[in-house]
């Protein structure tokens, strides 16, 4: 299953900045040369350039505006995040939600760009106003159980598979988060038709941080 993406968002958490973050990043690399999975990983701003230490690796923004270079004073532009290598962000995730204008927005821009959207989203209702507008991915996080100990494919089964059907429909690729911790987890995931999973707390803060992931990525 080469094409089943994990997604781990680095957040603003103290064991994923700094120094921190290229242990993890090193540790996680040699996992990826192991196996045939896509790994992408969602670093701070404030580290975005270890993006360029680090191989076998996907790098993330964890957000972006749709504007270019400017007088756009605090934005982060598509543009600057190409030049340094950076070819896809999250966005409007739960804890930095947007309008839906901005939304639309970002996304058309980045398509012009060919510039990767994980679209961050906590309903099928949320799903269906933005599936059209055909980002990357689409990653429906119920904002409920987000850092719990309840995986979204165990508590929502049904929104996830009918999730899965509605993206497929207009060829966006689904991941699901929130409640993620282990292979079973995932597995119970790719059966509903998910394309992948967003993970952060149940990787990055665990005691073992690179067991962790070495178990999700067990499936393969």
């Amino acid at each position: 299953m080469p094409d089943f993406c994990y997604m781990i968002n680095f957040k603003h958490y103290f064991e994923a900045t700094g120094n921190r973050a290229r242990i993890l990043l090193d540790g996680f690399s040699k996992i990826q040369k192991k196996g045939k999975l896509s790994l992408q990983v969602a670093l701070s701003q404030l580290d975005l350039n270890l993006s360029s230490t680090v191989g076998n690796i996907t790098f993330l923004a964890q957000h972006v505006d749709p504007v270019g270079y400017g007088a756009y004073t605090g934005k982060i532009s598509m543009d600057a995040l190409i030049e340094r290598g950076i070819h896809g962000s999250l966005l409007n995730h739960s804890e930095n939600r947007i309008l839906p204008e901005q939304i639309i927005a970002t996304v058309k821009r980045a398509d012009d760009l060919g510039f990767n959207i994980t679209l961050c989203l906590e309903n099928i209702n949320e799903i269906e106003k933005y599936v059209g507008i055909r980002p990357r991915y689409i990653a429906y996080e119920p904002k409920e159980l987000i850092g719990g100990n309840i995986s979204v494919s165990t508590a929502k089964p049904d929104v996830v598979e009918n999730a899965a059907r509605l993206c497929s429909e207009f060829d966006v690729d689904l991941l699901v988060g929130a409640g993620i911790k282990n292979s079973g987890d995932v597995k119970k995931s790719l059966e509903l038709g998910a394309k992948g999973v967003l993970v952060a707390s149940g990787v990055v803060k665990a005691e073992d941080p690179l067991g962790a992931l070495n178990s999700l990525m067990s499936i393969q």
